[in-house]
Formats: C-alpha cells, structure tokens, sequence
C-alpha cells in the first residue's frame, strides 16, 4: 500500500507529488496521458506570473510565495524557469481588469508599479495603441513561466514517486482502510488520494455535483512581426480588458512566436469527450482583428494554433478542499485559467491537507462548501472511459 496515490500529474497533481516525495512518503501517481501534453490546460508554451493583478484580494500571498519557490525550483532543477519580461495590466477604469483594485493600493510608495496613460503606453511600447482613456499598471517584477520547463522540472522532483503514464482511471473507493484506485492495468491502494484531474474532475467525482464548466479555448502564436519584432521579445507581457467585450493578452515572442488569446469567458462550452480541437479560420480572423486594431506591428503571420481547456468554477476560485464525504481525499479543481503560477503552492498545500500539516495559507475560500451544492450520496465515484 502507497502512502498517498495521487491522479492527475498535471500542474498540481505533479507539484502535489513531488512535495509529498520530499517529505519522505511512498507517492502513487497516475495519468492518462504523459504530461507534458496538448489535451488539457497544463500545455502552451507559457503563462504569466504577476502581483499586481492580486493585490489586496486573498491571492496575494499565494504569488509572493510562489515567486519563492520557483525560485528555490529553478535552483534544484538547473533550469530556467521564470524570465522577467515586465507586465502591462490594461483596461477601462470602471472594468474588470482594476475592479476591486484602487490604483491608490497598487501603485504605492513601497511599490515598483507604475501608473501609465494611454499615451505612455503608446509612447514606452510603440507596437500597442490603447484607446484614450485606457488605464494601465506597469509591473517590472511580472514575467512569464516556461510552462513545459515548468512541468517537467516538477515531475523530475517527483521521480522517486511510482509513476504511471497513458493509464486513465477508472474508478476509485474510499473506506475506512484507505482508498482503492481502479485502471484497465490493475487495482492499487493508498491510505489517501489526491485528485488534481482538470477538466476530467466531472467525470471522477460525479457525486459531488461541483458547479465546475470546462471552457474551450485557443491561444494563438504569429511570427514577430514589423520594426519592433526586436523589442517584443524584452517585454512586457500584456492583460488588456477590451472596451467590447473580452480580455485579450499577449506575451513577449518564444522560440514558438509571440503567443496571444483571450481570456475570461471568451471560449466555449465543452467537455473533455466532444471538444473540437480544431481552431476555424474564422476564430483566428477574430483575433486578428483586435491585433490589427490595437497591436498593428506586433504580429506577423500566424505560426501555430492551439486549443486549451480551462475548467471554471462560478466565482473563479479554486476548489481546494477535502471530499466532504471522504477526508482521506482531497480535491483540487477549478483553475479557472490562472492556477499554473501559483503550482509549487497549491502542491504544497495539497500535500498539507493529505498529512495532516497546519496548511500555511487559509483555505476557507476555496472550500467545496461554498457553493453549497446538494451531494448525492454514493459508495463510489467512477469516471466514464
């Protein structure tokens, strides 16, 4: 028997076992797939890592600490991890971007954060066009992460966990004896589960009715493109909330191209079984649009597409919590397209809540609880194949 199985080695499922393989237990991990891989959210080149955009809400210890262990991750791993590019958060003053965000509390004294015009913007970065009136936060710290470098830094540190690849799940039980996972190879026990699955969480935990919806996304990659294709590839990286509707963003040009989507509800309903994973001409012309209208010598052409799944809960939080029927297993879900920049913390804190450790953040927000959802009693929660 394994002292912890752990199902998902994406994101949080592989920062889950590499932090429980660090405290010294035996560490069961399962996949579907052999991560790093295009069918979930944990692909896609990078993702952006910032302060600002937290300031004064509950996730701002989370980044701070966050930026300390990749820190520490990058070190361990010999990899770069994090490159400092600089961070534009942009947006109309009474939108989404800044709500809940006084610029009084992000640009303060003690703060490397500035406060730029539209005409600032224009003047400092001359391949973006914001409308007047757009307001924007310079963050200098902001960068952006090597999601694959990322990914397989984190399943290197949990190398001495017994991990299985291209085996799905296809049930689990709890009872006072530990827990038993069922795969189309065998059935293993553990005292206790970690179930980190993404998109596929609906399918193993049905029972719980979480109110999580998985959003189909495409994020984009073009040639650099114009007089400042050097430029681009310093930064910054960019969040910009569209006076019409949608978030846009693009970051500092990969070896891959300069990659750039929307974000916040912009994508499609879907699950895991009848996504289309291909991108229509016509969503790439979309985007096209806003990058001819905003970012005109920025972006050459197009390079690569790719689909993305975010798996969203209502209030854009995560779940982060014990099953409520079974405290031997604990669930993560719900990453709502901003949970990979917090991944050495939220394994932490998965591995705390498995062992029983005083968690060193508070997790009353992200309880299963708060959606109050009604739990259909079952002795078995299983996944369809």
């Amino acid at each position: 028997m394994y002292d912890f199985a752990v199902v998902g080695l994406g994101a949080i499922g592989s920062a889950t076992a590499a932090e429980l393989v660090r405290r010294g237990y035996s560490v069961l991990g399962l996949d579907r797939y052999r991560p790093p891989h295009t069918l979930g959210s944990a692909h896609s080149d990078t993702r952006m890592i910032r302060e600002a955009w937290y300031e004064g809400s509950l996730y701002m210890p989370l980044v701070q600490e966050a930026y300390r262990r990749w820190a520490r991750l990058e070190v361990s791993s010999g990899r770069t991890l994090v490159r400092t590019t600089g961070g534009l958060m942009m947006g109309p003053r009474d939108g989404r971007v800044f709500a809940g965000r006084p610029l009084a509390e992000v640009v303060r004294d003690d703060s490397d954060c500035i406060s730029l015009s539209a005409e600032d913007v224009a003047d400092r970065f001359p391949w973006l066009r914001p409308d007047p009136g757009t307001i924007t936060i310079y963050e200098p710290r902001a960068g952006i992460l090597g999601l694959e470098a990322c990914l397989e830094a984190s399943l290197d540190a949990a190398a001495d966990a017994d991990l299985h690849f291209d085996e799905p799940v296809a049930e689990w039980s709890a009872s006072a004896s530990g827990v038993r996972i069922r795969t189309d190879r065998r059935e293993y026990r553990a005292r206790r589960l970690a179930i980190a699955a993404g998109a596929w969480t609906p399918q193993l935990v049905p029972g719980l009715g979480l109110p999580l919806e998985v959003e189909r996304t495409v994020q984009y990659w073009f040639e650099p493109g114009g007089v400042h294709a050097d430029a681009l590839a310093a930064g910054p990286a960019w969040v910009w909330e569209l006076e019409r509707g949608g978030t846009w963003y693009g970051f500092p040009p990969t070896a891959r191209g300069l990659k750039s989507g929307m974000h916040f509800q912009a994508g499609r309903r879907t699950d895991v079984d009848r996504v289309d994973r291909a991108v229509g001409a016509s969503e790439t012309a979309a985007l096209r649009r806003i990058i001819e209208r905003y970012a005109p010598d920025a972006a050459g052409s197009l390079a690569h597409a790719s689909v993305c799944l975010y798996t969203n809960t209502p209030d854009e939080d995560f779940i982060l919590d014990r099953h409520p029927e079974h405290p031997d297993v604990v669930l993560f879900a719900g990453g709502s397209g901003h949970a990979f920049k917090f991944m050495p913390v939220l394994g932490a804190l998965m591995a705390d809540l498995l062992t029983d450790e005083p968690p060193s953040h508070d997790l009353s927000p992200f309880s299963i609880g708060r959606f109050r959802a009604p739990i259909r009693r079952a002795g078995r929660e299983s996944t369809g194949r």
